[in-house]
């Protein structure tokens, strides 16, 4: 599905950028209700949210965020259209998400969840920032407005999003099933 039909299919506006929030299926409580209170911001500067809260935040948000340009999905079963329609995502950073992420070349800012075992989604958004696919921001900073800052100056700077966007690309394992596969045969068989 290319990026215009994918913003029509979530009521967005195909000639206006669309900012993704995803904190995964089941949402983000930190990202939800910063986002909530920040919305405005973004919207503001000419930028659409399509963000998947989760659906136990879904009722409550739906109720309180009152913008036009501000499209809430409890969670979606097409994350291919949902790739398709963001021209930047602000994620977590799990694994799966970041691989799925990066198949569709998309920019990333990524907001690692401080409680992961073993702090491995800092780990994976590091080496997404280390490839120049993605920003990556400490939950801690959000209060600081610095996620405000560097989404509107990636979205006043387009080129810098194309340059993520080609490195995310670099970064995908379209394969990486196939190759685990494989590689554990060649160790079985010998």
């Amino acid at each position: 599905m290319d990026k215009s039909q994918a913003k029509q299919k979530f009521s967005c506006n195909a000639s206006q950028p669309v900012l993704t929030i995803l904190g995964g299926s089941q949402g983000s409580v930190p990202l939800n209700r910063h986002f909530q209170n920040e919305c405005k911001k973004y919207t503001e500067s000419g930028i659409q949210i399509l963000w998947q809260c989760g659906k136990n935040d879904y009722e409550r948000l739906h109720h309180s965020v009152n913008e036009p340009d501000v499209h809430l999905i409890p969670f979606s079963d097409d994350m291919g259209a949902l790739y398709s329609a963001a021209d930047l995502i602000v994620s977590r950073a799990g694994a799966l998400a970041l691989s799925e992420m990066s198949l569709m070349g998309k920019a990333m800012v990524l907001v690692p969840f401080p409680h992961s075992a073993g702090d491995h989604q800092t780990k994976n958004a590091q080496a997404f920032s280390n490839s120049g696919a993605a920003v990556v921001l400490s939950q801690s900073t959000l209060p600081s407005g610095e996620l405000e800052t560097t989404v509107l100056e990636l979205f006043n700077h387009p080129e810098m999003i194309q340059k993520m966007e080609e490195q995310s690309i670099q970064m995908a394992a379209p394969d990486a099933t196939e190759n685990i596969i494989s590689t554990i045969m060649e160790i079985a068989i010998s």
